[in-house]
């Protein structure tokens, strides 16, 4: 379920496209299906994600790193959205050098966690 919440969110925040194409259960486990529109680009710069994160008004927790080692954080109070785990090789320039989040760790954060968060907040 977590994951297919991610699925929600990223769509809501960045207007995605992401779709939920099936659910099976395998001998090993579940397995979840979902696509979204190919996309050519470039590589993107630290410095594009911090702009880019900035406009969609999310604030970096830079004493704060989830995912890749050295990858940033960002929360947004506005709908207590968090995102981790944002690197270069979770973002894609397309061609018309419009910035894009491919693989984010988003969560909608509890109380608990907006708690836990607001030590990291600039």
């Amino acid at each position: 379920m977590e994951y297919l919440e991610r699925l929600l969110l990223q769509n809501s925040v960045f207007g995605d496209t992401v779709c939920l194409e099936g659910v099976a259960q395998e001998p090993d486990g579940n397995l979840i299906v979902s696509s979204q529109p190919h996309i050519t680009g470039e590589e993107v710069t630290r410095e594009e994600i911090l702009v880019f994160m900035s406009r969609l008004w999310f604030k970096r927790m830079p004493n704060l790193h989830l995912g890749r080692p050295g990858s940033m954080a960002f929360y947004r109070d506005l709908d207590e959205a968090a995102a981790f785990d944002a690197h270069p090789g979770n973002f894609v320039k397309d061609q018309e050098g419009v910035v894009l989040p491919i693989d984010l760790i988003l969560v909608r954060a509890s109380e608990d966690l907006q708690r836990a968060l607001a030590p990291f907040l600039e």
